[in-house]
Formats: structure tokens, sequence, C-alpha cells
């Protein structure tokens, strides 16, 4: 009998213990609020007509149950890079970015509880799935867990729903634990080999959500201070106002390449004008380049500024545009839309009605359709 009451006086303390960390867990995960300076003043903001059409083909062309496809034509290869009708956590996370900015709560959990099962078993977002769901990676990409946080950390500013908070919360303790060495952003986990990458790609590091991850954990601040300086010493100079491609931590290096990459460049310029640090020779140089041959080329040679390609890509004007937003600059967002614009389908009867994309050819790419989204709702994403 004396035995029998020891038991459950035992069990009951157990349950007691562990009814306590359960509902710790979830004050730190779910109820306590932790960033307070978003310093946002949310409004609706109406779909314009460029932008609806866009947003109309992404939703009946470019869309299944399973997310967003990476290409309008099928492929069903899997490759080292993302093709046909996969799903990448990139484009979930530009277009949740895109439905809180414009008040879309709808649009927003339709992804949101995508991106749900896009988790794998460390708790970090894999950054590709097949057409049917299925995983086709155990990777991540930093630069994709970062945005999908700062859209839910949106989310939660703007509609109060707990839900967003608490995903966000363990999302950011996973890049934490996962996407850090020594308070230093990485480009990936790799959740097979149980490794971090040793590198980081300057355009993936993004400085505003960091900061404001910063609120609440020092590893934060430390990471935007170091990713910071990794940025201004991948400068390359005043006349030729390009960034180097990544940086290895373990060689202490950065890479050495002849050419830059326009989207890599553009990238690393909205994540410097989101944190009012845009260099003011790269928006003189971006504008030149319009001025002079109304074209933002693919590729530059590093050594003399001069393109490297003859392809353009639609995405490198919006993206242009949302800098543009960010430093106030109305010349250059104009300059950057008249040219965007020129690559949206007009055409009723094609196919791809209202994409950004070739007609001809019928090839249409989700980052170019998600970025002119973002850059024809007039918001840079952090302002």
């Amino acid at each position: 009998m004396l035995r029998t009451n020891h038991t459950r006086q035992i069990t009951a303390v157990i349950t007691i213990i562990v009814l306590c960390l359960i509902s710790y867990s979830y004050y730190t995960l779910c109820l306590k609020k932790p960033y307070k300076d978003l310093d946002i003043k949310w409004k609706k903001l109406p779909a314009q007509p460029e932008e609806a059409l866009c947003l109309n083909f992404i939703k009946a062309s470019l869309s299944g149950k399973t997310g967003i496809f990476t290409n309008f034509l099928y492929d069903d290869k899997i490759n080292e890079t993302a093709t046909g009708h996969q799903i990448l956590s990139e484009s979930e996370g530009l277009i949740m970015l895109y439905a809180v900015l414009g008040g879309n709560k709808d649009l927003f959990d339709e992804h949101f509880n995508i991106v749900r099962g896009m988790v794998l078993d460390n708790g970090v977002i894999a950054w590709r799935m097949g057409a049917k769901g299925e995983m086709l990676t155990k990777s991540s990409a930093s630069i994709d867990d970062l945005r999908i946080i700062r859209a839910l950390i949106y989310a939660d500013d703007r509609w109060g729903d707990r839900k967003y908070n608490c995903f966000a919360n363990k999302l950011v303790r996973r890049a934490k634990k996962y996407e850090l060495a020594k308070d230093r952003l990485v480009d990936f986990y790799d959740g097979e080999s149980k490794i971090k990458a040793n590198t980081i790609t300057i355009s993936y590091i993004d400085l505003y959500t960091m900061k404001i991850l910063a609120q609440k954990d020092d590893a934060w601040e430390n990471a935007f201070k170091k990713g910071l300086n990794i940025i201004n010493n991948a400068f390359v100079s005043e006349n030729v106002p390009f960034f180097r491609k990544s940086y290895n931590y373990k060689t202490k290096s950065y890479s050495s390449e002849n050419k830059i990459n326009m989207i890599d460049y553009l990238n690393t310029l909205l994540h410097l004008s989101e944190v009012d640090l845009c260099p003011q020779a790269a928006v003189k140089w971006l504008k030149s380049q319009m001025k002079i041959g109304n074209a933002l080329f693919n590729e530059y040679y590093i050594s003399s500024a001069m393109p490297a390609s003859s392809l353009e890509s639609p995405a490198s004007y919006a993206i242009a545009c949302r800098i543009a937003v960010n430093i106030e600059d109305e010349e250059l967002y104009k300059l950057m839309k008249e040219k965007l614009l020129m690559f949206q389908v007009t055409d009723a009867s094609s196919p791809i009605y209202g994409a950004f994309g070739d007609a001809k050819t019928l090839e249409v790419y989700s980052f170019d359709n998600l970025q002119a989204l973002l850059a024809l709702q007039g918001v840079g994403g952090a302002k």
C-alpha cells in the first residue's frame, strides 16, 4: 500500500513537471510577443491592373495544391537546380511576403499552410519539394528561411494571430541552431549529412530580418554586425560598385569570380536598402545603365563593369523597383518599372496571359513573377 502511494506521488510530480514544461514552452513560443519595434503602418493595398493580371496567372496557371510551381512548363527531371513543377521555399516565402504586405490574409494562410508541410525533421525548411509534395532534399536555404520568418513576424504584427508568432519562434530557434555558426549566417544546413555550410553567399545576408530578431537575442545582433562587415568587405570599388559572390569562413577568403550575377547583386543592394545602407555609387551605376542602354544584363565583368551577357531577366527590374521604393528614389523606380512592364504578356489569347515571361517559348519562372508582384505592389519589403 505504501509503495503504491509512493508510486502515485512520483507519477503526480512527474506529470506536474511535464505540464509546467509544456506550459513554459507554449508561453515562450506562442504567447510571448517577441518583436515590438517594426514601426510599420499597415494599410490595405488594392492590386494595380498589371499586378492583378500577374497574380491571376500565378493562381490559375503557376500553382497547385502543393504550392507555386518553379516553371510554367512541366518537367519531371530532378536536377541540381529546380525545374518544372517543383515547389521552392523561396517562392512560398515571396508570396507570403506579398500577401501580408498587401493585407491578403486568405492568400497568406494558403501558403502558410503549405510551408508548414515543408518543415524537415530538424525544424528548418526544405528548400524544394516535388510537384506532389514529396521531399526532394533534406537541405535548407538560410535566405528563404529568414524570408519566411520575416513574413510570419509581419503577419503576427498585422493580424495578431498567435499561430504565426508560434511558428515563427520555432523557425527562429532552429535557424539559430542550424544556420548560424559562431553567430555567423551560413548558406544552408544539410540534414542528411548533419553538416552546416562553411560559406555564406553575400546576397543571402538578410540584414533587416536579423535586425528584427536581434531585439530578443544577441546572437542575431552579432550575426547582423558580422554579416554587414562581410558585405562591406565584399564591395569591389566606387568605380566598379559590385560585390564578391561569397565568403568562405574556413579559408577566410572571398570568391574570385570574374563576373557578377545581376540577381545576386540586386538582392545584396535590396538587403542594404532595407537598413538604409544602399551605396550611392551602386544607385548611380544602375541609373546609368538604364539611361545609356535601357538594360540590366544578367552578367557583368567585374574588371570593367561591362556586360558579359546579352540576356535580361524581369526579376532584375522588379528587384530594382523594390530598392527604389526603399530609398525613395522616384526616378529609379520609374526607369525600372517601365522596363519591367515590357516583359508582361498582354495578349489575352496567350496561355501565359498576365505573366512576366516569353510569349514565344512559354518560359515563365516563379521568381520573376513573384518579384514583379512585390515591385508593382509598390512596397520594398521592409518599409
